[in-house]
């Protein structure tokens, strides 16, 4: 089979990548600082070993539900086309922005989304549309002083599924957080952990972050807590708006409205022996019609179905259709 082998790359202008042929990125992948690196539906990228794709400049990624683009390790022998931390992730780093990614799929990396420092315009540093993050081993979206948008995505079986550093601007709706131990990442970690403060807790910034229509849930692990807000001095409040949560004590500094709290979210079918993870909620999930309408309206959820569909939207990337 015929791929494109590229080694120490670097992305210096403009650039657009096609589903010819897969990319296998060999050593590292940057886009530097101006360009932009658009890449098109059903491109497959494979990442060695010691291969992160750095981005200084700008990715777009325009996935679409039938042909998403798709960003995993290069080993796909049976030992490894499951293994986290099989490569190490993307990393949008300073002065990095302006970065939309469109059903893209990022699996099996160290950390799948790292982000960190704010963009130079006004727009999230990162945006996610409709996009899958699973099995990253240290974490799946890590955030340390920036900006991020996610709607209508999910972030699976990881590490830590979202960690929110040092404040920073972050706005998730529709989005199913879920994890559960299984043979390759044992659930220690709560899924969703925010904080305002640095490694160091000498340091904070501002947090200002709204979860909404939004599920929370981890099982077959030791986590009380699987929100977990962390406040240094005085920060504006977080926002749960309709959301369901596992927790023994209530997330600190938010605003909490409309939660469902410690209850199964009634996923369709979750058999960890042997590695079925389907988040489509049940007919009997109280998820369902738990939502309220947001702004701006998302139409379709993660398999581009129709994203209300009864009196009031579901919870989670996945609508119920029936």
């Amino acid at each position: 089979m015929a791929i494109m082998i590229l080694t120490g790359k670097l992305i210096k202008r403009d650039t657009t990548w096609t589903n010819d042929l897969p990319y296998v990125i060999l050593d590292s992948l940057d886009i530097l600082a101006g360009a932009t690196l658009t890449i098109q539906q059903g491109c497959r990228i494979y990442s060695h070993a010691n291969a992160p794709f750095l981005v200084d400049g700008t990715l777009v990624i325009n996935g679409t539900k039938t042909d998403s683009v798709t960003f995993t390790g290069d080993r796909l022998d049976a030992a490894y086309a499951n293994l986290p931390a099989s490569w190490p992730g993307i990393y949008f780093r300073n002065g990095s922005s302006d970065n939309v990614l469109t059903h893209a799929i990022i699996k099996n990396a160290d950390k799948a989304l790292l982000a960190y420092g704010f963009p130079t315009d006004a727009n999230p540093k990162v945006t996610l549309h409709q996009c899958i993050i699973d099995n990253a081993y240290t974490s799946g979206i890590f955030c340390y002083n920036t900006s991020l948008s996610a709607d209508n995505s999910l972030i699976s079986n990881c590490g830590s599924n979202i960690i929110l550093d040092y404040g920073g601007n972050y706005n998730l709706t529709y989005c199913t957080v879920a994890s559960y131990s299984n043979s390759n990442i044992v659930h220690k970690n709560p899924v969703l952990q925010c904080t305002n403060a640095d490694s160091t807790n000498m340091f904070t910034s501002p947090l200002n972050a709204t979860f909404s229509n939004s599920i929370f849930y981890g099982a077959y692990g030791n986590v009380p807590d699987e929100v977990v807000v962390n406040i240094t001095g005085t920060s504006p409040l977080l926002t749960f708006n309709h959301v369901l949560y596992e927790a023994v004590d209530d997330p600190a500094n938010s605003d909490t409205t409309g939660i469902i709290k410690n209850e199964d979210p009634g996923f369709d079918d979750i058999d960890v022996n042997n590695g079925i993870y389907n988040f489509h909620l049940n007919p009997n999930s109280p998820c369902i019609n738990a939502g309220i309408p947001v702004f701006p309206v998302f139409s379709l959820d993660l398999d581009d179905s129709t994203r209300v569909v009864g009196p009031a939207p579901d919870l989670g990337c996945y609508e119920n259709q029936q």
